[in-house]
């Protein structure tokens, strides 16, 4: 029993020595703390802005305005095919027996859609040449753009808005669009729509420029963290 007794007072003078050894303004240090990697997340990487941009590309071989009369389509025209002043092809209606109507011929059967020449359209090559840059700004970039990539989607969208403004106006005037093209009477009211894709290609854009924006956004602050 009184061996032990002897070491416990041993071992708590020892550790009496080392404390008032002890400068009075020193503590102890710890080993510093590896500072946690902040994870950027999705809207950090090149992923979101390069889609929007692809997929707005793509959309463009798919129909972005309709010639409309009496709020029927009439003819239609792809975004690539407006932005090379390509032929409008015509939009054959059908009846209720799923026939084709002819006014000229007096049968059913299917002729070769008529077509009607454009003039290439500054604007559709605009959004067009805008949304390559970016897609290749966002993939190829160190920063994949940054704010640079916000300005070029805005502007593309800008453009397809500006482009069936500029259709619109065309259809107004009897310059560009005649009603004789298409088979239908020269008084009757023509009108040019844009399609649900050419909307849709302008959402892709402006979500482009938010998520160009957003990343530019979280690179700043993984930056500033460091």
């Amino acid at each position: 029993m009184w061996i032990e007794a002897l070491i416990f007072s041993r071992v708590s003078l020892i550790f009496s020595y080392k404390t008032n050894n002890m400068e009075p303004g020193q503590t102890q240090t710890l080993p510093p703390t590896p500072p946690a990697t902040s994870s950027t997340g999705l809207f950090g990487t090149k992923i979101p802005a390069s889609a929007a941009f692809l997929i707005a590309i793509l959309l463009f071989l798919l129909p972005f305005a309709e010639i409309r009369c009496n709020g029927s389509a009439v003819a239609s025209n792809t975004g690539v095919g407006i932005a090379m002043g390509s032929d409008w092809k015509e939009v054959v209606s059908k009846n209720i027996f799923g026939n084709s109507f002819d006014n000229n011929s007096g049968n059913n059967t299917t002729n070769e859609n008529k077509m009607q020449k454009q003039d290439p359209n500054m604007f559709a090559i605009a959004a067009f040449g805008l949304g390559v840059i970016g897609l290749l700004l966002a993939f190829l970039a160190p920063k994949g753009g940054g704010k640079v990539n916000v300005f070029i989607a805005i502007l593309a969208a800008i453009s397809l808005i500006a482009m069936l403004i500029d259709l619109k106006s065309k259809a107004k005037s009897d310059n560009s669009i005649k009603s004789t093209e298409f088979n239908v009477n020269a008084g009757v009211g023509i009108t040019v729509d844009g399609t649900g894709a050419l909307y849709f290609t302008i959402i892709l854009f402006l979500l482009a420029a938010l998520f160009s924006w957003q990343r530019s956004k979280v690179k700043s602050k993984h930056v500033n963290s460091k």
